[in-house]
């Protein structure tokens, strides 16, 4: 059997709502996922001018807080529904839809911050009729290594290769994974990218600032050296690279450098940001085994088409030809989303996905919401044949 699965993600950095649609096996093991399309729906200009002027952390108490959620829901319906029709699908093709259970929670985003806790799921399910699965961003999140919308999804693709691979998932925040045939896969969490951006910008515009726009400002200013070395003071006490940190880290780094860029050009504020980002990812592929490093070198993520960003990545990586996910057939903004499809499959599946070995889950990997009478029982009796199927 196949299953058609919708992906939805709103992430750091961004303005609006990814979405894809993927084809998934019934098979065991590693899923081989089929891409099938992506499509964006920008949000309105209202929730875009709220969420700059609330500063770097919306208030949840704000009486425009009920607006935005609403409005915020709506788009992902919206998109869920016009890429079904994009597709020349219904919504009985469809067997599930997979998002985040908060909103810009896995990304360190503080445009989002106010989102904790909150996300567009069970509106999505109650207005499409779809049935949604909203992965929860805190499953195993003491150790980065195991985490599984990034992880999984890499190893779905590139895990039983022939050559060695290294993804670099330039999102709300650096990710880098490993592959290579017969060794174990490794995953790495450096730190800030697109959240850091956001944070710099937040309170700058009241307009949708696309990646290249930022490029654009990045390469007008000039790399600050003692901005660099006090953020790495800072990163270095914040979020410790030898050993695995919760998430939380990324969030009390932005925390503390907010402070001390007020008097410094903008556009020196965040090409420094950029060269820092690089500076970050670096750090952590130098700790990479060199078998690994031997095949290629693939970008993800919002901020892959970065071009100021690329390029001084490809610089800081020598000889190392960078590809975008985009030769795979994914292109590389919709990654985020991509992955939440994927994972949720496997919630249905009753599986964690860890590298190359599912396990039974010990905590629940996603929250449920059922769509229509006919999209849950379509759920529910895949659930149960796979549960006797296991058993």
């Amino acid at each position: 059997m196949i299953r058609t699965i919708l992906g939805l993600h709103a992430g750091a950095g961004e303005h609006g709502v990814h979405s894809v649609l993927i084809d998934i096996p019934d098979q065991v093991g590693l899923i081989r996922p089929v891409f099938r399309m992506g499509m964006y729906q920008a949000f309105p200009l209202e929730v875009c001018r709220w969420l700059a002027k609330a500063g770097d952390k919306p208030s949840r108490e704000s009486r425009y807080f009920d607006n935005a959620c609403k409005i915020i829901a709506d788009q992902f319906s919206t998109l869920a529904l016009s890429t079904i029709k994009e597709a020349n699908l219904k919504e009985e093709e469809i067997f599930a839809v997979g998002c985040d259970s908060s909103l810009g929670a896995m990304e360190g985003s503080r445009r989002f911050l106010a989102f904790r806790g909150w996300g567009p799921g069970q509106e999505v399910s109650q207005t499409t009729g779809l049935s949604v699965v909203c992965i929860n961003s805190d499953v195993d999140a003491r150790s980065s290594s195991l985490d599984p919308v990034f992880s999984y999804s890499g190893a779905s693709l590139f895990a039983q290769g022939k050559e060695p691979v290294v993804m670099i998932h330039l999102g709300g925040m650096i990710k880098i994974s490993a592959f290579a045939p017969g060794l174990p896969a490794l995953t790495f969490q450096a730190g800030p990218c697109a959240s850091l951006f956001e944070l710099i910008f937040n309170s700058e515009s009241t307009a949708p600032l696309g990646v290249d726009f930022l490029s654009k400002r990045a390469v007008q200013g000039k790399m600050q050296q003692q901005l660099l070395d006090k953020w790495f003071a800072t990163a270095l006490r914040c979020m410790p690279f030898n050993k695995s940190k919760n998430r939380g880290d990324c969030a009390l780094f932005l925390d503390e450098i907010q402070g001390g860029q007020k008097d410094l050009d903008g556009e020196d504020v965040l090409c420094s940001a950029h060269h820092f980002v690089v500076a970050l990812i670096k750090n952590q592929i130098e700790k990479v085994p060199e078998e690994y490093k031997q095949g290629r070198f693939i970008i993800t993520g919002s901020h892959a088409r970065n071009g100021f960003l690329r390029h001084l990545l490809g610089l800081s990586l020598g000889d190392k030809k960078l590809e975008l996910i985009d030769t795979s057939g994914i292109p590389a903004p919709s990654w985020d989303s991509f992955s939440r499809a994927l994972v949720a499959s496997c919630a249905l599946d009753g599986i964690t996905p860890h590298i190359g070995i599912p396990r039974t889950i010990n905590r629940p990997l996603a929250a449920f919401y059922p769509g229509s009478n006919a999209s849950w029982g379509k759920c529910l009796r895949w659930m149960e044949s796979h549960s006797r199927q296991a058993g």
